[in-house]
């Protein structure tokens, strides 16, 4: 449960916001679309920020090149209830997750040297 507490709350506000509005819309209401996808869009680009920080940097900037638009695609094919997509999305984006996570390589930096990653996350604090 230590996840849970580190999940952004303007991020659960989004999310919980398209959720129940997709959730209206599919009940029949008439919701505005644009709307809806714009709120996805900011989920699917914060996930991809949040899993690429879980990963060397290098494959962090790649990892956000391809499931960025996956993921558009899934919020797409969720908009206008094409399952068939969502699945196929979904299907695709677990296992790049799990491909960019795990692949061999993974560096740490050696001791004495700065992370220069860790240095520009933290530049502003």
């Amino acid at each position: 449960m230590n996840t849970l507490k580190n999940i952004c709350p303007i991020c659960v506000l989004v999310g919980g916001t398209w959720i129940v509005l997709l959730t209206l819309r599919f009940l029949g209401y008439d919701v505005n679309e644009t709307f809806i996808a714009l709120l996805m869009g900011g989920s699917v680009v914060g996930i991809s920020y949040t899993l690429g920080k879980r990963m060397p940097w290098q494959r962090s900037v790649v990892w956000k090149l391809l499931s960025i638009p996956l993921g558009f695609a899934a919020a797409w094919a969720l908009l206008y209830f094409a399952w068939g997509y969502v699945a196929l999305a979904l299907l695709a984006y677990v296992p790049l997750w799990t491909i960019m996570r795990g692949a061999a390589g993974a560096t740490t930096p050696k001791k004495g040297t700065v992370d220069i990653a860790k240095e520009l996350e933290d530049c502003c604090d």
